[in-house]
């Protein structure tokens, strides 16, 4: 089984699309783990109805703790958490305004079963005001500099072994570089032979301007570089 791990933070205008993606999979056999990160918004009913009127199996999960200072430490940790409550023996990351292509479920249990691979990335569709485009950055290991790697919604990874690069990778430093960076960074450099890249485009990453990337995006912004910077110390450390 595959378990479809949901981080959402005041996502509540997407979830009705993200949760039907899930509901919707033409393949079953998963679960969906939802994890709110006290939003203060509606999402928690509006995923609460999605799942309870479903047939699927599902659970939700409230943060107890504390909540930190960085966007990037709270999404790692929502994930570290939500492992502990995962059934299936892959987890399937899923952002909380990301879809999944309907059959996506159904082809990563034959990649899972024939590649014989414990980390998969799949390729996308880009959302951007409401226009679809495929991508065209494909996953690259390169040698001197951290890889080309697609978002969170494209990540199926064996559980125990999630778990494990968790650890080398869940520390509070480098906030800027976010979760989907450290780890295909990490399974560049140490994981290579364990990685299998379809080229189907299973899953749709929507480009939101109010979202948490969108300040690095300019050459020109202080925010650009600091991460960049962040980015060169994290990749010696990983």
């Amino acid at each position: 089984m595959i378990s479809i791990i949901i981080t959402n933070f005041n996502k509540s205008q997407f979830l009705n699309k993200t949760i039907k993606s899930c509901v919707n999979q033409t393949n079953k056999n998963f679960e969906v783990i939802f994890f709110d990160d006290k939003s203060t918004d509606n999402s928690l009913n509006i995923a609460t109805s999605l799942l309870k009127n479903s047939k699927i199996n599902y659970k939700i999960i409230l943060r107890k703790n504390k909540k930190q200072l960085h966007n990037s430490y709270n999404q790692m940790s929502a994930i570290y958490y939500s492992l502990k409550f995962c059934k299936g023996k892959y987890i399937s990351l899923l952002d909380a305004d990301d879809i999944f292509i309907k059959n996506k479920i159904n082809y990563l249990h034959f990649l899972i079963n024939n590649k014989k691979k414990k980390i998969i990335y799949n390729s996308y569709y880009i959302l951007k005001k409401k226009k679809y485009s495929k991508n065209k950055r494909h996953f690259k290991i390169r040698k001197y500099i951290w890889p080309i790697f697609p978002p969170t919604s494209c990540l199926t990874i064996e559980k125990k072994l999630l778990n494990k690069i968790m650890k080398k990778i869940y520390f509070k430093k480098y906030p800027t570089c976010w979760f989907d960076f450290r780890l295909a960074t990490y399974v560049s450099k140490h994981l290579q032979k364990e990685l299998y890249y379809t080229y189907k485009n299973l899953s749709v990453y929507r480009q939101d301007p109010t979202g948490n990337d969108f300040k690095y995006n300019s050459l020109f912004s202080n925010s650009y570089w600091k991460r960049k910077l962040e980015a060169f110390f994290l990749l010696k450390r990983l």
